[in-house]
């Protein structure tokens, strides 16, 4: 498995064209191929350029992960602050976190939880 974390994305929330920043994290298992760091970077940067809503960013992300690799064993995790809860409206900043998973990570409880042992912070 590998996994890369600590990817910041701004993009525009469709719901209330507003800016929103997300950390991106991307899991997968490797077939025959592996993807260098930087090209997760640019793919999760090459999406947020559109009118999203948080889960469709994450959505379009794994997708294209599963596109590149021909394989369908990728998670997505995006932790973002929408601007339309911390600076407009109630004005408390706050965490969304949404959470894909495809193949193996949605199939099987132990891979999914060896991943979010691994990218999640310990308390």
């Amino acid at each position: 498995m590998v996994c890369v974390s600590g990817m910041h994305v701004w993009s525009i929330c469709e719901h209330h064209p507003l800016p929103f920043w997300c950390e991106v994290t991307i899991g997968y298992i490797p077939q025959k191929h592996v993807l260098g760091l930087s090209k997760f970077a640019r793919i999760a940067h090459q999406f947020a350029h559109r009118l999203y809503l948080q889960e469709q960013l994450g959505e379009q992300i794994a997708d294209e992960i599963c596109l590149i690799f021909g394989t369908n064993d990728v998670a997505v995790i995006l932790k973002g602050e929408h601007i339309c809860m911390s600076a407009h409206g109630i004005r408390i900043p706050a965490l969304m976190t949404s959470l894909v998973t495809r193949s193996c990570f949605r199939e099987s409880s132990e891979t999914r939880l060896v991943f979010l042992r691994l990218v999640m912070p310990s308390p």
